[in-house]
């Protein structure tokens, strides 16, 4: 699964670095650049999905808004299982794709190899000239083969031979074959067929630049009617659908050296949406990650020796304090998406030990919601640091502590428009505060959170977390950056 959104990544940023090159590249006259650009991008799209966000870099804001739809609980059917996943179903339709592009690839091989063949040869310094009887396929070049048919060699034989030139001493046909390649290791996607077009006409356009008389060349390429198949792995001299475009890039005035900045902002907004995405999915990477290391945890941890004391002279605590462990979990804590559209609410109850050495151990969840919200206040918990232990008669010990974790959506305001009530009905947000929340403790108001800080963590029964508007619309200013309410027992 993971190669196969690779794949997809690869083909979404080929489809955005085209959109730039259309939008913002493609009048140019600095038709080497250009070359150079489509050519760069069939192989930055391989790079760009493996850009890694910065781990020094701030982070996105995280702010989801999803809408709740209606939710139904079902009894569970067993059914038998597949015959195949749907991974492989689209390995297979792949392969199939696959296997077809190549056959037609080679096939056009095959037929390039025919005509170099039945031609007669002549040697050059340069290049190698192919002789054909035939007139119904028109004159075109292939890595150092110029193939012109009779006509052409009786009658326009230098002006085509210098422009066919020009095609095999820059190499193009190195880019269509790469193109070509492209197309049936990727034959899915049609954006390469517009790579393939563009390329080629930008071939056309360094050839006629070269070109001693632009006025004779322009009258020459309106006289040349000649319309003759056309094969895919060469560089024609003359292809109807070009013509207009290659007159009007003969008489265009040479671009000011200044748009070459453009390049640089073409570049700069394809590396900043890379950015971008790397940062979107470093959280779900970062959470794989932090999985795969509990697991090796959990596999590699001893039993906790000596008694677990669910009552002692010292708490366990948080480094920093409670305040300090209510950031941390608003700060790690992602509101699950299958709980978001199933309109999940309520309180996780979970229950671990703070072992003698400060370890947090053995989580469990006494009480769940369900909908991936039950794993999600587990997973923040295990990634809690080391705990100052708690003590009884002076030794620090193992400690059985209990946590509430309250999962809360965030309705929307009811005198909001109708169009705003019908795109969120209620929505989920995580929001990383920069700055203290107002912190609430029995209903009274507290003047900062440094009360944590000696408050007795046993004596908490639940903690809710108020963001955004609610927030606001319960306390006023006071409530702009986030609530803390605090319940004790």
């Amino acid at each position: 699964m993971e190669t196969l959104l690779y794949i997809g990544k690869v083909n979404l940023y080929w489809i955005l670095l085209f959109a730039c090159y259309q939008l913002m590249l493609r009048n140019h006259t600095f038709f080497k650049w250009n070359r150079y650009y489509l050519l760069g991008s069939l192989f930055l799209a391989f790079l760009l999905p493996l850009l890694i966000y910065p781990e020094n870099a701030p982070e996105l804001p995280a702010v989801y808004q999803i809408n709740a739809a209606a939710f139904t609980v079902g009894a569970n059917l067993e059914s038998a299982a597949p015959i195949m996943t749907t991974t492989q179903v689209i390995w297979s339709v792949y392969a199939l794709g696959l296997i077809i592009a190549a056959f037609r690839f080679f096939k056009h091989v095959i037929q390039l190899r025919k005509f170099l063949k039945a031609g007669e040869i002549i040697e050059l310094d340069d290049c190698t000239v192919v002789l054909i009887d035939s007139n119904n396929t028109g004159s075109f070049s292939f890595l150092k083969w110029i193939v012109i048919n009779r006509n052409d060699y009786e009658h326009h034989f230098d002006a085509i031979l210098r422009h066919e030139m020009v095609h095999t001493q820059q190499m193009h046909s190195l880019d269509i074959l790469l193109i070509e390649f492209l197309k049936a290791l990727f034959w899915f996607n049609p954006i390469l067929i517009l790579y393939k077009r563009s390329m080629q006409e930008i071939h056309e356009f360094l050839a006629d630049a070269q070109a001693p008389n632009r006025d004779n060349y322009a009258q020459f390429l309106v006289a040349y009617a000649l319309k003759a198949p056309i094969t895919s792995l060469t560089n024609h001299f003359f292809k109807p659908s070009q013509i207009k475009n290659r007159i009007r890039m003969i008489y265009k005035n040479r671009t000011s050296k200044w748009m070459l900045s453009t390049y640089v902002i073409a570049l700069t907004v394809i590396g900043s949406s890379a950015l971008f995405v790397a940062g979107c999915e470093r959280t779900e990477e970062y959470e794989s990650e932090i999985a795969a290391i509990n697991k090796q945890k959990a596999k590699e941890s001893s039993p906790i020796n000596g008694k677990v004391f669910t009552v002692v002279e010292e708490q366990p605590e948080f480094p920093g304090g409670n305040e300090e462990m209510f950031k941390f979990l608003g700060k790690n804590i992602r509101y699950p998406t299958k709980a978001v559209n199933a309109n999940v609410q309520g309180k996780v109850f979970l229950q671990f030990i703070v072992t003698e050495e400060g370890d947090v151990r053995d989580i469990e969840v006494l009480k769940g919601i369900g909908s991936g919200c039950d794993e999600e206040a587990a997973r923040v918990l295990a990634l809690f640091p080391k705990w100052q232990p708690g003590q009884q008669n002076g030794k620090p010990v193992n400690v059985k502590f209990t946590l509430p974790v309250n999962f809360q959506l965030e309705e929307s305001d009811e005198k909001t428009s109708s169009s705003h009530k019908e795109a969120a009905k209620s929505m989920a947000t995580v929001v990383h505060y920069g700055i203290a929340p107002l912190y609430v403790l029995d209903g009274k108001e507290m003047k900062d959170g440094d009360f944590l800080k000696t408050f007795p963590s046993e004596k908490i029964e639940s903690m809710d977390v108020l963001k955004g508007a609610k927030a606001e619309e319960a306390y006023g200013d006071k409530g702009k950056n986030g609530v803390i309410k605090i319940t004790t027992k």
